[in-house]
């Protein structure tokens, strides 16, 4: 097997969402979803607002960058990879989206950053739903993501974390 590895760009930016969305999904998952809306959740929802505004912009920068380099060499099951990565990529767009729409609508962006209150209830509103059924999808697709690499890794045995940056080139 030729000794391909992603840009170094691709890998920076792939290990920078990663951790993120790892922030973000437990942040809103176990602290987020449990607080009242109450002046002392502001804080801790402008930091979730902040990461997932950089997380989706990484995104779309991973996107175009992609677009722009010469594809990783065909791969066993390669179509498969394709559409779970299009799959994770179009659900971290749909919570930004989702999440952006419901700040507007909410008026948690004007509590978040200027002067207001909390709405009573996030779940009033829709785009609140579609947040919540999102980052579950989103579990599911990393957690398929995860035990994909990791066949590659040791089942496969392409040296996948290697040429992520995880390991030495040879």
């Amino acid at each position: 097997m030729p000794s391909f590895r992603y840009a170094a760009s691709q890998i920076i930016i792939h290990w920078l969402v990663a951790a993120a969305i790892f922030f973000l999904l437990i942040t809103g998952t176990f602290i987020l979803a449990e607080l009242p809306n109450t002046p002392e959740k502001i804080g801790n929802l402008r930091i979730h607002m902040l990461v997932g505004a950089v997380v989706a912009l990484l995104v779309i920068t991973r996107i175009v960058l992609k677009r722009s380099k010469p594809a990783a060499p065909p791969v066993k099951g390669q179509a498969l990879a394709r559409i779970g990565h299009v799959a994770l990529n179009l659900v971290v767009l749909l919570l930004a989206v989702s999440g952006m729409v419901l700040a507007l609508q909410s008026g948690a962006l004007q509590a978040v950053f200027g002067s207001g209150a909390l709405p009573a209830d996030f779940m009033e509103f829709t785009p609140r739903i579609v947040h919540g059924l999102a980052s579950k999808v989103l579990i599911a697709l990393v957690a398929v993501h995860v035990l994909a690499a990791l066949y590659h890794q040791f089942i496969v045995k392409d040296r996948l974390l290697a040429r992520m940056g995880l390991g030495s080139k040879q």
